[in-house]
């Protein structure tokens, strides 16, 4: 008859508790610094020339970002809440309405004039504006990198 004994069970089914909170702060760690980076590659190259050229100051200002960590999952999410990003992104086809304003006129010609007050009357506008993707195309130019830290964490986190 041969006979063995394991040494060590209890420290084995204490590491593997251990496991899952491990994992769990070490993928927050890691999200949250992918979710920066993600946020700097939106501000920092997507907005200042690459794929939007112009009036991007308001849009850059209102990038964010968010970490959520609930029910056993870590998300990091990079946002804007700017009125017009959403157009930016995906492009927009189609009849804006205008509303009626007012407009002071202090030049003509490049010569200053007395200032007139011109009231401007409400209009339709036919628009195409094509798609710039800046949130998408930043997502689709990190993947690597977000693949290879969250593949790092995990790694780093089961072998302490």
């Amino acid at each position: 008859m041969i006979t063995a004994y394991l040494v060590g069970d209890a420290q084995l089914l204490q590491r593997l508790r251990a496991l899952p909170d491990a994992i769990n702060s070490r993928l927050l760690r890691g999200i949250t610094q992918l979710g920066i980076e993600l946020q700097r590659h939106v501000q920092q190259d997507k907005l200042s020339g690459q794929v939007l050229r112009s009036r991007t100051g308001s849009l850059r200002s209102s990038i964010g970002l968010r970490v959520d960590q609930s029910g056993g999952a870590v998300t990091a999410s990079v946002f804007t809440d700017s009125r017009y990003a959403g157009a930016q992104e995906y492009g927009f086809t189609g009849t804006i309405s205008v509303r009626a304003s007012l407009r002071r006129i202090r030049d003509a010609f490049g010569r200053p004039i007395a200032e007139k007050t011109i009231s401007v009357r409400a209009y339709d506008r036919r628009i195409d504006l094509p798609e710039r993707s800046f949130l998408r195309s930043a997502r689709a130019d990190m993947a690597p990198v977000i693949r290879e830290e969250v593949g790092a964490a995990l790694a780093e986190a089961i072998s302490q």
